[in-house]
């Protein structure tokens, strides 16, 4: 295996891959991403099976158990001895299909930054250990029926705010995508430094309630300002806008910047959603009804996590949207204070 230092360290990994066939280097080789990190993370790359992946490298001491991911569809995962550091493994994660090799970046890209927040190499491994799995199931959807009528509603109502702030941000497109954070389960749907929105999507069946998930989905004591995106619409069999079509209008609105473009599909690829399958999704129509946005500050109707009881947790409630009415704000007062303001 080759190794290569001469890098500009600010690459990200398809362009640390781009470069790598370039050079068209017969076998494995690997290029470390951070030299700043007392963690030793890679892009590598085979050539000429054209392998793209990522790689690291930790002790012999700490154990790692490959077998779980031996038979994975569309990864080869795989261990090797780290012929740069004496008694080091090389855990390798690669995919051969080029037309995935951009969303795969992203995920690379992704886990990347987490490793190297990580305190140990110990900490690390299992991060890589934990987000492995996380790809198995995000590839296993390619075999998948899709997504089901909720987490379409789900998805076009979200889809709905990342296209107002991509419309209304002074930053790049490719921050704003970056904010975007549901797709990977986070606690809200868009993340900034000291922000947050969630959306909440209702049909005309139960346009009344608000269904929150967990205690701390509404809990503003560790950020400066939160906020509740309600999307309503209609739902029908022919009339309105489908969820591919929205889909289409924010690539349109990315086509620009391909490493933003390349990041939106990774997000859809981590929610379940793919081109392949969007002849499923024609079905369902969405018409906007209304879409407001609230403050969730002070006495919003909420339940905060250090509200309740020892031993209660995990909380699931809902809320009426009529109680949330003192608390609507325009859509100009959280723009300016969300994307604008970080």
């Amino acid at each position: 295996m080759k190794t290569i230092t001469n890098m500009p360290m600010n690459n990200k990994v398809l362009e640390i891959w781009k470069q790598f066939e370039q050079n068209r280097h017969k076998g494995m080789v690997k290029r470390l991403y951070s030299s700043d990190s007392t963690i030793n993370v890679y892009c590598i790359y085979q050539y000429p099976e054209e392998c793209y992946g990522i790689a690291l490298s930790f002790p012999k001491t700490i154990c790692f158990n490959i077998k779980p991911y031996s038979n994975l569809s569309e990864l080869k995962v795989e261990l090797y001895e780290d012929s740069s550091f004496e008694n080091s493994w090389l855990l390798c994660v690669t995919i051969t299909d080029k037309d995935k090799k951009s969303i795969f970046s992203y995920l690379c890209e992704n886990i990347i930054q987490t490793i190297l927040k990580e305190s140990s190499i110990k900490s690390a491994v299992t991060s890589f250990a934990n987000t492995l799995i996380k790809w198995k199931n995000l590839f296993e959807k390619t075999h998948s029926t899709g997504l089901s009528k909720e987490e379409q509603q789900g998805l076009y109502g979200e889809l709905c705010l990342l296209q107002k702030f991509l419309s209304d941000s002074k930053n790049s497109l490719y921050t704003i995508v970056n904010y975007y954070v549901g797709t990977n389960k986070s606690l809200r749907d868009f993340q900034g430094k000291n922000w947050a929105v969630e959306v909440k999507t209702t049909s005309t069946n139960n346009p009344q309630l608000l269904l929150i998930n967990g205690e701390r989905q509404l809990d503003d004591s560790m950020i400066d300002n939160l906020f509740l995106f309600h999307c309503s619409v209609e739902v029908s069999k022919s009339s309105g806008e489908t969820l591919p079509e929205r889909v289409k209008e924010i690539k349109d609105m990315l086509s620009s910047d391909l490493a933003a473009l390349s990041l939106f599909n990774a997000k859809l690829f981590e929610a379940g959603y793919l081109d392949t399958q969007e002849g499923q999704y024609s079905e369902h129509h969405y018409k906007l009804r209304k879409e407001t946005f609230y403050h969730v500050t002070n006495d919003f109707p909420r339940i905060r996590e250090n509200e309740l009881r020892s031993g209660v947790g995990n909380v699931h409630y809902g809320i009426t949207i009529s109680d949330c009415e003192p608390y609507v704000v325009s859509e100009a007062s959280v723009t300016n204070t969300t994307i604008n303001h970080d």
